[in-house]
């Protein structure tokens, strides 16, 4: 097999993973309503420009490929990045409508997190404290069980202060 006919393959697979990625949105949005229980809380969203804008050039890429002449190693990592940032903008694609503090999760650009996943809040431990500077009170920093950090951002500090009391009312073991 020759490097066009297998760079061909290549390509069209990459084509398929990323039809499955777009196919898999609206089951995304539906796995994450249905676990999330009812909206206690919307959070504003922005008309989804950006994420069309990045399909379109996550297509492109995929396309352009087969037609420039590259080394395989750098076709597959063009088509690995193409294929990694449809993922990540499903994920967002997937809760841009939806984006809210609910009664069993939060969801908010690619995030999706149930309470329970949930192992800290660590802004709540010093915003408060004298010593402490450079606090950002417009967002929510989370540690999830995992060891991950996600930070949640929100348009100003009463939102936040609201979002942050109906999380805790949620989940109150997250005051401690």
């Amino acid at each position: 097999m020759d490097k066009t006919t297998l760079l061909f393959f290549i390509t069209l697979a990459a084509f398929c993973v990323y039809a499955g990625i777009l196919i898999s949105i609206p089951f995304r949005t539906k796995r994450n309503l249905k676990a999330a229980g009812e909206n206690l809380m919307p959070l504003k969203t922005e008309f989804p420009v950006r994420i069309i804008a990045i399909f379109i050039v996550c297509a492109a890429l995929i396309g352009i490929v087969p037609l420039r002449e590259f080394e395989l190693y750098m076709s597959l990592i063009f088509l690995g990045v193409a294929l990694i940032a449809s993922e990540i903008t499903a994920r967002e694609a997937a809760n841009i409508n939806h984006s809210g503090i609910y009664e069993n999760m939060i969801i908010s650009g690619t995030t999706a997190i149930r309470y329970e996943d949930i192992y800290s809040l660590p802004t709540l431990a010093y915003e408060d404290d004298e010593d402490t500077t450079l606090v950002d009170k417009k967002n929510i920093e989370i540690i999830n069980k995992k060891g991950g950090k996600v930070t949640i951002l929100f348009p100003d500090e009463n939102i936040r202060s609201q979002a942050l009391e109906i999380i805790l009312r949620q989940c109150p073991s997250l005051s401690d």
